[in-house]
């Protein structure tokens, strides 16, 4: 007995599947937004700090005392993406008052240390609420040194003064 199968559906059949892709490419769209922003400080257990300007150990104040704020003790950190305007603004602290600055005693805060903060090494401009210190961001940790001086003035009891400037980064 002779079985025939015909060949024409047997050969169609096989070019259906050969014209079926095993394959199939397509694309996916990557898209990010990089926002204007700015990180300034650190932060250590969720409060941001520039650290503590230290004007030292002195036994009298009849003498003008200068000191300079470095790196995690005072300086001022900013880090803003490429390009990013940036302005860096300081309060008058405890006197309210940029012009007129004071540390108070932490045990009797009628005693006080007049002081104030500047922009430059020449102590010529005064680090305000207004002006303050301007920057362009570049991708980086940009660090800004804080000058303080003491001016003479007679000298309160002793003790430890301190003051806390706040402290504005805008962009």
């Amino acid at each position: 007995m002779d079985i025939k199968v015909p060949l024409l559906p047997a050969l169609i059949a096989l070019s259906f599947q050969a014209a079926i892709p095993s394959v199939q490419s397509a694309t996916i769209g990557i898209t990010a937004t990089l926002l204007p922003a700015c990180a300034a400080g650190t932060t250590t257990s969720g409060n941001t700090s520039f650290g503590t300007f230290n004007f030292g150990n002195y036994a009298t104040l009849t003498s003008t005392i200068n000191a300079a704020s470095s790196q995690l003790a005072g300086s001022i950190r900013v880090n803003c993406v490429n390009g990013l305007s940036y302005k860096i603004l300081m309060d008058g602290g405890v006197s309210g008052t940029v012009a007129s600055r004071k540390m108070a005693n932490t045990t009797n805060s009628a005693l006080t240390i007049l002081y104030n903060l500047y922009t430059t090494a020449s102590r010529t401009t005064i680090w305000d609420n207004t002006t303050g210190q301007t920057g362009t961001g570049n991708g980086a940790d940009q660090w800004y040194t804080v000058y303080g001086r003491v001016p003479s003035q007679t000298t309160p009891a002793a003790g430890s003064y301190t003051d806390t400037v706040n402290v504005t980064v805008s962009w």
